[in-house]
Formats: structure tokens, sequence, C-alpha cells
């Protein structure tokens, strides 16, 4: 076998319960950003209190990063595929075609069997950002640059390296999606699947362009369209 960078790397014997608690952990922590965010709910102006609880929730939205990365790096045993422009661009604008689709046919079912027109999850982040200029800030940069980064590294990089076989693509797609499902707030089956659906998309394109970026990428266009459709709904 040549040895170069693009080929699969090995993954290292851990137990299974071990890299149970690795991901549960890992899900755990990626919930500790919003939870700190919630302090600034009554703060509209950037005192010093305020900037105190951006630099904490700043420092351990970093922190995930940078504990996400260390596990990807760990256990990644996928190809490596070099990248140029225009096909990172093609896998980002397919990726969001597909999501666009899949996500229009099942927030139609979702409004015809339960007459919602917004997911709870998007709920609970318009109400987090309500009119506060500080969330509303803090809350559309992170979607798109930090929280991306993140949600690859964990639901994509480290959960899809951790289970299964190199050659079960298929299960590892449906358990991304399923655990990135668990992770965002539903009220109905619908509701949830349409966060499953996104988790595949966001999988398929990881695992089939052989770039982790590739899905960040799509993942923050996908974040800034939604913050964009929430922040009008909002003013």
């Amino acid at each position: 076998m040549e040895n170069n960078r693009w080929l699969v790397h090995q993954r290292p014997s851990t137990s299974l319960w071990k890299r149970v608690l690795i991901m549960v952990g890992l899900g755990l922590v990626i919930q500790l950003p919003p939870t700190i965010l919630l302090a600034l709910h009554n703060h509209r102006h950037f005192d010093r209190l305020t900037w105190s609880i951006l630099s904490v929730y700043l420092v351990a939205f970093v922190l995930i990063i940078l504990l996400a990365l260390k596990v990807y790096r760990t256990y990644d045993r996928h190809v490596h595929r070099p990248q140029g422009f225009g096909k990172r661009l093609k896998w980002v604008i397919g990726g969001y075609v597909a999501i666009l689709i899949g996500e229009g046919f099942l927030s139609r079912l979702n409004y015809l069997l339960y007459h919602e027109t917004s997911t709870a999850n998007n709920n609970n982040i318009a109400q987090l950002m309500g009119n506060n200029p500080v969330t509303v800030i803090t809350m559309g940069l992170t979607a798109v640059i930090l929280t991306p980064i993140a949600e690859e590294l964990i639901f994509r990089g480290a959960l899809m390296n951790l289970f299964f076989k190199d050659n079960s693509v298929v299960w590892q797609v449906i358990l991304s999606g399923l655990v990135f499902g668990s992770e965002h707030a539903s009220t109905n089956p619908v509701s949830f699947f349409i966060y499953v659906y996104l988790g595949m998309v966001l999988a398929v394109v990881y695992v089939k362009s052989g770039d982790i970026k590739n899905s960040m990428l799509l993942h923050a266009l996908n974040n800034l369209i939604a913050m964009m459709v929430l922040l009008n709904g909002i003013h």
C-alpha cells in the first residue's frame, strides 16, 4: 500500500464503551455555549458584564472545537482527497440543493400533519435572540462560523470515525443523522426527521467528498440562510 497523506488512517484500538462515552461527552459539551448565552438574555448593551459572558462563551466554543478536533484526528480513518475550489463548490452547492429539496418536502409535511411552520429548534433560537442586539450579533456570527466547525467535527468527524467498519458508509450516515437530529429540539417525528435528513446530507458530503471542510462549508451556508430568515422574522 502506498504511503501518502491521502490514504486512510489506522484507528486506534479502543473499547466500545470508551467510544460511546467520548461521543456522549461531545454531545453534552456542544450544548454548553447556548446555555451560557442565556445569561445575556437581559443584557442589551455591550457593558463589562456582557463582554465577560461573551468571553466565557467564545472560550467554551474554542475549547469544544479543539477537543473535537483532537478526537477527529485520533480516530480519522476516511480517505482524504485533494480539493480544488471548483470541486468544493460543486459539493457545497449540490449538497444545499439536496437540503432544499428534502427539507422543503418535510417542512410541507410538517405543516400538513402538525400545522407547524417552524421547528421547535428554530423557535428556541428566535426566542433566545429576541430583539436583543447582543444575542442577535453573537448568535448570527457563531451560527455561521463556530457552530458549523464544532458540529461537523463532532457529528461527522468524530462520530463517523468512532463506530462501524470502514465499508459501512450507509450505517455511518444514518447514525450521524440520528444523533444530529437528537441534538436539536423537535416536537414531532417529522420535525425530528428534518434534522436527521440535514445531518445525513452533511454526512454524505463529508464521506463522499473526502474532506470535512466541505461539510463545514455546506453547514455554514445552510446556517447563514437560516439565520437570515430568522432575523427577517424577528424584525
